[in-house]
């Protein structure tokens, strides 16, 4: 069995309000529980509106499954309009 983990820091563009902020979020996280079956939490900056943490976990039998599926997360999240990763911290186990 194959542990990894991910820590994201995502800059938040054309934001007003932390309001907007929790809309965008909550839709985001749950995008990549939906798509990619793993456990996903905002971790970090709540009360930012530039900024979003998410940390995100996962277990598999797969080493390579994990690495592939973090790539496909980070590339869902460069996809949508205003959000730029500044970055991002992997380990797998």
């Amino acid at each position: 069995m194959n542990i990894g983990s991910a820590w994201i820091k995502i800059r938040l563009f054309g934001l007003n309000s932390i309001k907007e902020k929790r809309s965008l979020s909550k839709r985001l996280i749950n995008q990549i529980r939906k798509s990619h079956n793993v456990s996903v939490s905002e971790v970090d900056a709540q009360d930012s509106k530039d900024f979003l943490v998410l940390g995100i976990s996962m277990v598999s039998n797969d080493k390579n499954m994990i690495h592939r599926t973090f790539e496909m997360i980070e590339n869902v999240i460069e996809y949508v309009e205003g959000l730029e990763i500044e970055e991002m911290e992997k380990e797998i186990w």
